[in-house]
């Protein structure tokens, strides 16, 4: 009952404001200064007066743009992994438990803010902002990582029988807060519907977060880490089958990432790659993370 009261009360509020637009229009038509009377010629030129207002350029995804616009602000879907100084993803079998599954290793960002900075003829401009960064790094074998280590450690996991534990979801996931400083060049400042874009520059990154996160089947057994030589290192239970560790495992607290965006209309093709290392130095091996996506939604 509360429910249908406030329809019809939402109704009737919606109808009052279309009567009162629909005056305001009637006033201010010119159909009205020649007096004419009511009847369905009347009636279609009422109809033209109530949209003579309207414009497909008030749309933001149609609206003329008198100055430079940059194309940082939206949302983006990427693939990421890493790569060593040889742009090599046959990792060192010194840490095997980097083997990583690129498939479904995601990337969102979440850029809400965009300052842009005209610098010729509303074409080549300066764009800068803010975002938020999640990178997922999806694990192949199953290991655990190890965050209270003087380096980064990761063990075999093993049941009480000895067996091998088959983990369903085994990630390390990582949130940065991303400052861009591009420089864009753009063939149609005014009409971001028929205008190709490129953009250079890097993203200043700041690590506010990290985690690994491991799914098992049963969350009432015993496991054991095991090291390469088969040794049993420790014994763990886990109470839910989602398991969540937060902590830093040597990851570097700051990053800087080349990046490249191509495009044209609102479609945005995005790349980058980390100028600096994704662990501390001497503290876990020596790699850089890239990433690769479209940008869903821009602004």
């Amino acid at each position: 009952m509360k429910t249908i009261l406030k329809v019809t009360a939402l109704f009737s509020l919606l109808l009052l404001l279309s009567l009162n637009t629909n005056a305001q229009h009637n006033k201010k038509c010119p159909f009205h200064k020649h007096g004419w009377s009511k009847g369905d010629s009347t009636q279609m030129h009422d109809f033209s007066c109530a949209m003579e207002d309207f414009n497909m350029e008030d749309f933001p995804f149609c609206k003329n743009k008198n100055k430079f616009n940059g194309h940082w602000a939206g949302i983006d879907l990427g693939i990421g992994g890493y790569v060593t100084p040889d742009f090599n993803m046959n990792f060192n079998p010194g840490y095997p438990y980097m083997n990583l599954n690129t498939a479904r290793s995601l990337t969102v960002n979440i850029n809400p803010f965009e300052l842009n900075l005209n610098l010729v003829k509303n074409k080549l401009g300066f764009t800068t902002g803010l975002g938020f960064q999640i990178s997922n790094y999806y694990f192949t074998d199953d290991y655990i990582l190890i965050k209270d280590s003087a380096s980064l450690t990761a063990y075999k996991v093993q049941d009480a029988n000895g067996n091998p534990v088959d983990l369903k979801v085994n990630k390390l996931v990582v949130s940065t807060l991303n400052l861009p400083l591009f420089f864009e060049y753009q063939t149609n400042p005014y009409r971001r519907l028929s205008s190709f874009h490129v953009t250079v520059g890097v993203i200043a990154g700041l690590r506010i977060g990290s985690y690994t996160k491991q799914v098992y089947d049963d969350k009432d057994g015993s496991y054991y880490l095991v090291d390469s030589k088969g040794n049993k290192i420790a014994t763990y239970s886990v109470e839910h089958h989602d398991v969540r560790d937060r902590g830093a495992y040597h990851l570097s607290p700051f990053k800087l990432d080349a990046a490249f965006r191509i495009g044209w209309s609102h479609l945005n093709l995005f790349g980058t790659y980390s100028l600096t290392q994704m662990f501390q130095k001497n503290q876990g091996p020596e790699l850089y993370p890239f990433t690769v996506g479209i940008t869903l939604l821009g602004w």
